[in-house]
C-alpha cells in the first residue's frame, strides 16, 4: 500500500509538473498536505484501571453514596458533584472506594486518589506494615467509617466527602482524615470482623482469640466484652487460656429497638447476645452448636413479611448446610428457678425467655459463603407468581461451587405450626451455567443486595428509566458481578443474567488487543471502544474502556497467554496453556471454533488481515482462499488454521448452536526454541514468528514454505510487526534494541537503541514514519524513524509491560502491575498550549518592559511572578533597589509594601529564589533584602505554617553566613587603607594638599587623638605626633595595631640609612 506521499517523494518538483498539469499539480499538492502524516510527540495519560479488590469483605453504601469522591474542583457543576454510589474493598493493606457506576477505583482511604503503588502488605525495607487496615465497618449513614488496623488501633473516619472534614489536600484528593483515634481495640490478637448496629451508634469488633466487644461511637470506649471459651471447657483448664474458636462473622438484629447482636465462630458456635440483658446465669445464654464447620453468614428474618417482629433465624457455614431456627418466647419457670433463688427481694424477674430452636436443616453440598434475604421478591420476578406468594421468603446463597441459588420457604399448616410456620426450604432457581461463575475458579464469596434508591445505572441517556435492583456477587478472582433480579418476563434466563462485571483484580496482564471499529459502530464515540484483555488466568476479559465495565469470556480450562482480533473487529481469537485456540464471536461472547492439534501450551496466534476474505466461505475458504488464522505454540511448530467464514460463523455465534472444530491447512517446524511472537503481513502473503533462538523467520502464508531469516539480535525475539505502509518489518528483542529489517533483502536498516532493559513490544505508528516500544522497566518510547532517535518517553508502569496496541490516536497498555491505562496523542494539543503560553509570554515581557520604563515596579514584580522567571524578578528587584539608592530611600521599606499581599505560595517562590540567587555574592545583596521585607512584613507565627519553609531557610542560612564574614573582612582591610593613605598624606612635603585630601576624603571613621594617639578605623597607629615638627621624622617606626604599652613606650628612634 503506497500513499501519495511516498509516491511523490520519489518525484523532484520539475518532473512532477512535467507529468501533470498546473492545475492537476496544486491539487494533489494540497491533497498530499492533507493526508500527510503528522510526527506525534506528546503521549497523555487519559484514565486507568487499577487494582482496586484484593479479597476479604465487600461493603455497598446503603443510601445514594458520598460527594467528592475524585476530589474538589472550583469548577464542577452541581452534577459532578452530587452523591456517588460506591463500594468499599480491601486492597493491599487499604480500602479501597471504588465508583459503584463508572466501576473504576476513586481513592483509597490510606493514600487518597493518587492510589496504593503497592499492592502488599510490608514496607519498602521488607518490615509489615503495622498500620494495614484488617477490619472495618460502614454506618449506615455511610459516613462514618471505622477501621482496624494490625495493630490493633481503631480510627475513625468521615467519608461524607466535606471539604473541611473529609480529606486532605487543598484539592480534596489527599487521604482521608482521621476524625478520632478510638485506641487499641482491647483484643489479644488481630481483628478479623466488625459491623455496625442498624442505629449507626455501636460497632461490634471480633477477634481471632475469640473475644468480641461493642463499642460506643459517640464517645469511643468499649460498652461490653463477651469472652468465649469452646464447649467443653472446664475451670481447671483456665490457668491454660482454655479453648478458643476465632470470630468468623458478626451480625445484627435489622430492628433499631433490638440489640441482638448474632456471633459465628470456626469451631461452628453460635452466641446470641441480648445487650439490654446481664447475662449472669447458664440460662441467659443462647448458644447453638449444630454447625460442624465454621459459620460464615446468618441473617435475622419475619415469615409475615409485614412487621419488625424477626421470629426467623438462618445460618450457614463451610459445612455445606443451611440451618433456620425458629425464635420462640418461653416461659422461664420451664427453665429452672436457680436464677429466681439468687434474685434480691424487689428486683423483677423475666417471666419470659428467649430461646432459639432448630426447625430444619438444609444440606447445600458446598461450602456457603453468602446468605441474604430478598425482600418483596414477589414484586420483583413477575415471571414467578406462580410458584410465589407475597407470604414467602426468598434468600439468596453462594457459595464453592460459583452458583447463586434462590431458595423460598416451605409454610406449615396452622395444625403443625406449633414452634414456627416455615417447615424449611426449597429450591425456587439456580442460575444459568453459562452465567455462574464455576467451581473451578474458586466459587463465590460474598453476595450484596442493592436497592434502586442506590442509583447504579451507567450513564445512559434515559434518565426515565428506573434503576435495576440486582444481587452483586463477588468471585475468588476478586471480580463483582451483577446479577439481575428484576425478570419482568417468564424467561427463566432473564433472572440472574450478569448485567455487567466490575474487575477488582487483574493479576498479571499478559496480552491486549483494541477491538476496531466496524461499519456498524463507525461514528461512536472513542469511550465506546473496547480492548480484549488476557491475563493469568483462563478468563478473557472484555473492556469498556469509557466506563471499565467487562464483558468475562469463558471457555478456557488454562491460563490464556494472547489473543488477536480479526480486522473487521467481530471476532476474537485466543490460545493458551490448554493448548488450544479459540476462536469467538464478540457480539454474542460465544466460542465458534476450537482448534486442536498443539501438543504443548499455545503462545501466540494471529488473524489475517484483509477484511474481505472473512466473507469468503464454503469450498474457497476451505481451499484456503478466505481468511485464516496462525498459532505458534512451545513444541516450536507453527500451524495454518482456515476459517469458514463469516457466514458460517456468524450462524455458530446464535445460542444453542455448536462451535465447528477446526482443521490444521499447514503445519511446520519453525523454530529450535520456544516461538514468543506470530505476525500476519497486511497483503496476507507473509507470516513472520519471533522466537528464542535470537532470529525472525518470514514464511509464505500459502504453504508455510520459509521465505528469509533476520539474523542480528543478541538475545531472544519478542516482538516483530509488519508496517502498513513499508515492505519493513519491525522486531524488539532482549537485547535492548529495536530494528527494522527490509523485506527485499531482508537486511537491517536501523536499530534503535536506548532501552535499558529487554523490550517486550513495539508498534508502528505515524503512518509508518515512527515507532512505540515498551520495555521490562515499564517505560515507553517513541522513535522517529528517518532521524533514528527517541523523542518522547514515559513512565507508564511499575513493572513490566507485557502488553501494548495503538490504533490511531490512542495507545493502551498493560503489565505485571495488573494496571491497564489508556493514553491519548496530545501533540496538536500541547503544541497549540505551547504556542498560546509563547504568545502570552511574549505578551507579559512587553508589559514587564513598559512597566519598567514607567518605573511601575509594583505590576513589574507581579508578572515577573506570574511568569515564573527568577531572572526577571531579579532584574526587578535591582532596578527597585536602584531606584531607592538614588531617591536616598530604603528599599526594604519599599518592598515591605509588595509584600504584605502576596500569600504563603507566592513567599515560597520568592525565597526559592532568594536561595538560588544567595549561592553567588554578586547577588547576595539583593536576596538578603527580599528575605528581610518577608520576615520584618510577616509574624514568626504566621510563616511557621508555611510547609516548606525551614527547608528553603536551611539552605539560605549558610550562604548568607558566608557572605557577612567576607563583608566583615573587607570592612575592617578597609582600615589599611585609610592608614595608608593618611600616612602618605602626613610624609608629604605639601601640607596644602594633605589637608586638601583629608577634607575631601570620607574616612571608614574620623581620625581621633586620645592620649598622644591617632585613632583612625577604631585602630591605633602607635608613635604618630600631632606637632608639625614632628609629624616629618623619618626616625619613627610605625605600627599598626593594637598596643598595651604606653604612649612613652610605644616609640623607639633609629638611624635611617
Amino acid at each position: 500500500m503506497v500513499s501519495i506521499v511516498q509516491t511523490y517523494n520519489h518525484l523532484d518538483d520539475d518532473e512532477l509538473r512535467q507529468e501533470t498539469s498546473q492545475e492537476g499539480y496544486e491539487e494533489d499538492v494540497a491533497k498530499m498536505n492533507e493526508n500527510k502524516p503528522t510526527l506525534s510527540k506528546s503521549w497523555t495519560e487519559h484514565s486507568a484501571h487499577a487494582p482496586s479488590y484484593s479479597g476479604g469483605k465487600v461493603t455497598l453504601c446503603h443510601t445514594k453514596g458520598t460527594r467528592n469522591l475524585y476530589g474538589i474542583s472550583e469548577d464542577a457543576s452541581k452534577e459532578e458533584i452530587a452523591l456517588t454510589p460506591f463500594i468499599l474493598a480491601p486492597c493491599g493493606g487499604d480500602l479501597t472506594l471504588i465508583d459503584a457506576i463508572h466501576g473504576v477505583k476513586a481513592r483509597t482511604i490510606r493514600e487518597g486518589c493518587a492510589g496504593s503503588k503497592r499492592d502488599d502488605q510490608e514496607d519498602e525495607d521488607g518490615s509489615i506494615d503495622t498500620d494495614a487496615i484488617v477490619a472495618y465497618a460502614l454506618a449506615p449513614n455511610d459516613y462514618d467509617l471505622v477501621t482496624a488496623s494490625r495493630n490493633n488501633v481503631l480510627r475513625h473516619y468521615d467519608i461524607s466527602g466535606s471539604p473541611s472534614v473529609s480529606y486532605s489536600g487543598t484539592d480534596g484528593r489527599g487521604p482521608a482524615k482521621v476524625k478520632k483515634v478510638l485506641g487499641r481495640s482491647g483484643h489479644d490478637l488481630p481483628v478479623s470482623c466488625m459491623e455496625f448496629h442498624c442505629s449507626g451508634i455501636f460497632f461490634a469488633t471480633g477477634s481471632v482469640d475469640g473475644n468480641v466487644k461493642v463499642w460506643d461511637l459517640r464517645g469511643g470506649y468499649a460498652t461490653h466484652s463477651f469472652r468465649y471459651h469452646a464447649p467443653g471447657y472446664s475451670t481447671n483448664m483456665s490457668g491454660r487460656g482454655g479453648l478458643r474458636g476465632s470470630v468468623t462473622c458478626l451480625n445484627w438484629c435489622p430492628d433499631v429497638t433490638k440489640l441482638w447482636l448474632g456471633v459465628g465462630r470456626d469451631d461452628g458456635s453460635i452466641r446470641v447476645h441480648d445487650l439490654r440483658i446481664k447475662e449472669e446465669e447458664p440460662d441467659d445464654l443462647i448458644e447453638m452448636t449444630d454447625h460442624v464447620g465454621a459459620v460464615t453468614c446468618m441473617v435475622w428474618g419475619n415469615s409475615s413479611n409485614k412487621s419488625n417482629d424477626f421470629d426467623l433465624f438462618f445460618t450457614a457455614g463451610r459445612d455445606a448446610v443451611v440451618n433456620t431456627w425458629a425464635i420462640v418466647e418461653e416461659e422461664r419457670s420451664q427453665l429452672g428457678q436457680k436464677r429466681k433463688k439468687k434474685k434480691q427481694v424487689g428486683e423483677d424477674v423475666p417471666k419470659m425467655k428467649t430461646t432459639y430452636k432448630r426447625v430444619h436443616t438444609l444440606p447445600a453440598y458446598e461450602n456457603v459463603e453468602a446468605l441474604k434475604i430478598l425482600p418483596k421478591f414477589h414484586l420483583l420476578a413477575h415471571g414467578y407468581n406462580d410458584k410465589i406468594s407475597k407470604h414467602d421468603m426468598v434468600i439468596a446463597t453462594a457459595g464453592s461451587k460459583g452458583v447463586v441459588k434462590l431458595w423460598k420457604t416451605l409454610r406449615r399448616s396452622e395444625e403443625d405450626s406449633i414452634v414456627s410456620a416455615i417447615a424449611g426450604l426449597e429450591l425456587l432457581y439456580e442460575q444459568d451455567e453459562s452465567s455462574a461463575f464455576g467451581e473451578k475458579g474458586g466459587g463465590y464469596t460474598g453476595l450484596i443486595f442493592t436497592s434502586p434508591k442506590q442509583n447504579l445505572l451507567s450513564d445512559t441517556n434515559d434518565s426515565t428509566s428506573d434503576p435495576p435492583v440486582e444481587l452483586i456477587a463477588v468471585d475468588a478472582e476478586h471480580n463483582f458481578s451483577f446479577l439481575n433480579i428484576s425478570a419482568c418476563d417468564k424467561e427463566e434466563q432473564a433472572l440472574l443474567q450478569t448485567n455487567r462485571i466490575i474487575i477488582g483484580h487483574n493479576d498479571e496482564i499478559l496480552d491486549l488487543k483494541i477491538i476496531p471499529e466496524n461499519e456498524m459502530s463507525i461514528d461512536e464515540d472513542d469511550s465506546q471502544r473496547k480492548v480484549a484483555v488476557v491475563t493469568n488466568s483462563a478468563q478473557v476479559k472484555v473492556f469498556d474502556l469509557g466506563s471499565y465495565s467487562c464483558q468475562v469470556l469463558e471457555g478456557h480450562s488454562d491460563t490464556v497467554l494472547c489473543v488477536d482480533v480479526s480486522p473487521c473487529g467481530r471476532y476474537l481469537a485466543t490460545s493458551g496453556k490448554d493448548q488450544t485456540m479459540r476462536i469467538w464471536h464478540l457480539e454474542t461472547g460465544k466460542t465458534v471454533a476450537v482448534a486442536i492439534g498443539h501438543t504443548e501450551g499455545v503462545g501466540a496466534t494471529a488473524f489475517s488481515r484483509k477484511i474481505g476474505r472473512f466473507d469468503v466461505s464454503g469450498k474457497a475458504a476451505k481451499n484456503g482462499g478466505g481468511s485464516f488464522a496462525v498459532t505458534a505454540s512451545k513444541d516450536k511448530t507453527l500451524k495454518r488454521w482456515n476459517l469458514p467464514g463469516s457466514s458460517m460463523l456468524d450462524t455458530i455465534g446464535n445460542p444453542g448452536e455448536t462451535f465447528n472444530e477446526l482443521q490444521v491447512f499447514a503445519s511446520v517446524r519453525a523454530h529450535d526454541k520456544d516461538i514468543n511472537i506470530v505476525s500476519v503481513a497486511p497483503n496476507d502473503s507473509l507470516v513472520a514468528t519471533g522466537s528464542q533462538d535470537k532470529t525472525v523467520k518470514l514464511w509464505n502464508s500459502t504453504d508455510m514454505s520459509l521465505k528469509g531469516t533476520l539474523k542480528g539480535h543478541k538475545r531472544g525475539i519478542w516482538d516483530c510487526k509488519f508496517s502498513m505502509h513499508d515492505r519493513v518489518l519491525a522486531t524488539c528483542s532482549g537485547d535492548k534494541t529495536v530494528k527494522l529489517w527490509s523485506l527485499g533483502d531482508f537486511s537491517c536498516v536501523r536499530t534503535f537503541q536506548g532501552h535499558s532493559s529487554s523490550v517486550l513490544r513495539v508498534r508502528f505508528l505515524s503512518g509508518g514514519l515512527q515507532l512505540m516500544s515498551c520495555d521490562a522497566e515499564g517505560l515507553v518510547r517513541l522513535w522517529t524513524i528517518r532521524s533514528n532517535e527517541c523523542v518522547f518517553t514515559m513512565d507508564a508502569h511499575e513493572d513490566r509491560i507485557w502488553a501494548m496496541d495503538i490504533d490511531d490516536n490512542m495507545l493502551v497498555t498493560g503489565g505485571a502491575d495488573s494496571r491497564l491505562k489508556l493514553f491519548r496523542d496530545t501533540t496538536i494539543e500541547v503544541e497549540q498550549q505551547n504556542r498560546e503560553e509563547q504568545d502570552q509570554n511574549i505578551l507579559k515581557e512587553q508589559k514587564l518592559a513598559n512597566h519598567l520604563r514607567h518605573k511601575e515596579y509594583e505590576q513589574a514584580l507581579d508578572i515577573a511572578l506570574d511568569m515564573d522567571k527568577p531572572r526577571q524578578v531579579l532584574k526587578v528587584l535591582v532596578a527597585i533597589t536602584e531606584n531607592d539608592f538614588s531617591n536616598k530611600t530604603d528599599a526594604v521599606t519599599t518592598l515591605q509594601r509588595y509584600v504584605k499581599n502576596w500569600d504563603a505560595e507566592r513567599i515560597l517562590q520568592v525565597l526559592k529564589y532568594c536561595r538560588e540567587w544567595n549561592t553567588r555574592s554578586r547577588n547576595s545583596y539583593i536576596s538578603m533584602i527580599a528575605v528581610k521585607a518577608i520576615f520584618t512584613t510577616f509574624p514568626a507565627d504566621q510563616l511557621a505554617l508555611v510547609d516548606g519553609l525551614a527547608e528553603i531557610l536551611s539552605g539560605i542560612a549558610p550562604y548568607a553566613e558566608r557572605h557577612f564574614e567576607r563583608v566583615d573582612r573587607l570592612h575592617a582591610n578597609s582600615y589599611l587603607i585609610d592608614f595608608a593613605l593618611l600616612t602618605m598624606g602626613s610624609m608629604h612635603s605639601g601640607e596644602d594638599d594633605y589637608v586638601q585630601w583629608e577634607k575631601t576624603s570620607k574616612p571608614v571613621l574620623p581620625p581621633k587623638v586620645i592620649d598622644g594617639r591617632v585613632q583612625v578605623g577604631g585602630k591605633d597607629i602607635v608613635g604618630f605626633r600631632t606637632d608639625d615638627g614632628d609629624s616629618t621624622s623619618s626616625s619613627e617606626v610605625l605600627t599598626v595595631g593594637d598596643s598595651d604599652s604606653d604612649s612613652g613606650d610605644s616609640s623607639s628612634g633609629s638611624e635611617s640609612d
